[in-house]
């Protein structure tokens, strides 16, 4: 009688995947919990400042980069190409600064080497972005004034912006 061993790659692949998915949830969990922290300590920051209290972040990231606001309800904006030594996709501008209720029409070049796609569910906005293709987004701002967060869906957290909304 012979014994069948177990094919010794599949347990090393299996164990490989294993390792990974914990590492990315731990790194997702902490990111989640930093955005977190960051979001209660704006609301916290502009209730001090006198801004309305009742204003709220949704998305729970707080960008860091100053917020561009439209020119005659049209923003231009870039998925630039991915340099070879770069980790993250990110988007040109990453927040922008709107009115509540404001229409907007955003042309989005995706000038990378992939698919992009633009995702910002508080206005219902989910569209594909072309390679070397300008894409035209119509959208309305929404009515409740916060940070509200739009992403790659391809990139998740990797590929993420905000829009202000005042």
């Amino acid at each position: 009688m012979s014994k069948q061993r177990p094919p010794w790659l599949v347990v090393v692949l299996l164990v490989v995947a294993l390792i990974s998915t914990v590492g990315w949830a731990i790194s997702a969990r902490r990111q989640a919990s930093t955005a977190d922290a960051e979001a209660a300590a704006a609301v916290q920051a502009s209730a001090h400042a006198g801004h309305d209290p009742a204003a709220h972040s949704h998305g729970g990231t707080a960008q860091s980069a100053p917020a561009i606001a439209p020119r005659d309800g049209v923003l231009a904006m870039t998925v630039p190409p991915l340099p070879k030594t770069a980790t993250n996709f990110i988007w040109k501008p990453e927040h922008l600064l709107l009115g509540a209720g404001q229409k907007l029409t955003l042309k989005v070049a995706n000038a990378d080497y992939m698919q992009h796609n633009f995702t910002f569910k508080a206005a219902g906005v989910a569209k594909n972005l072309p390679v070397d293709a300008t894409t035209t987004i119509r959208l309305t701002a929404p009515s409740k004034p916060g940070v509200y967060r739009f992403y790659c869906k391809y990139h998740l957290q990797m590929m993420e912006g905000a829009v202000t909304v005042q």
